[in-house]
């Protein structure tokens, strides 16, 4: 059975600073994500099967997540020394996706009747060399994670809708996770 309470609960022990409840039609897609993509100031577009354009057209990615009941927005908040420093800042993204992997399995083993489908922050990095670049399939479907942007997820809009801002300041930077789930 789905109980919302007890999971945002656990996710707060779990270490997340904020994290509310959606409904799914409060999830705005916009392709417009997909445009900052390409300009892959990232380096990982057209590397990864979780990132564009190996993650799959919007519109279908949309039917994915709406075949879920519904979803949990989360923010973790860390120090940092130089919130310009794309070093420092990748390895806090990098926390945080810890935080939604290590997170997804700990509600994966509670909850062992519902299913959950993580999103965490910029590109899956399981692998040192994704099976997109070699024309293989994932080896790791049921670890790998995408991000709500990949997915045309606009996660400005679905922090407002749900009440939360999206905290950073000079010495702290701030990242969110989605969990769906059914």
């Amino acid at each position: 059975m789905l109980n919302l309470e007890l999971i945002l609960a656990d996710i707060i022990k779990f270490g997340a600073k904020y994290a509310k409840a959606f409904e799914l039609e409060e999830v705005e897609f916009d392709n417009k994500f997909r445009e900052y993509c390409k300009e892959n100031l990232c380096g990982h577009y057209g590397t990864n099967w979780m990132c564009p354009p190996g993650v799959g057209e919007i519109e279908d990615l949309k039917k994915e997540v709406m075949n879920f009941k519904k979803g949990i927005i989360y923010q973790t908040i860390h120090p940092v020394k130089n919130i310009r420093d794309r070093a420092e800042t990748d390895v806090i993204r990098d926390k945080h996706n810890n935080f939604t992997k290590e997170l997804t399995e700990n509600l994966r083993e509670k909850y062992i009747d519902l299913e959950f489908f993580p999103m965490g922050a910029g590109p899956c990095e399981l692998c040192t060399t994704c099976g997109y670049l070699k024309g293989e399939k994932c080896i790791y479907p049921q670890k790998a994670i995408s991000s709500a942007e990949a997915y045309g997820i606009n996660l400005g809009s679905l922090l407002k809708s749900c009440g939360l801002q999206f905290n950073y300041s000079d010495d702290s930077l701030a990242y969110v996770g989605v969990l769906l789930i059914k």
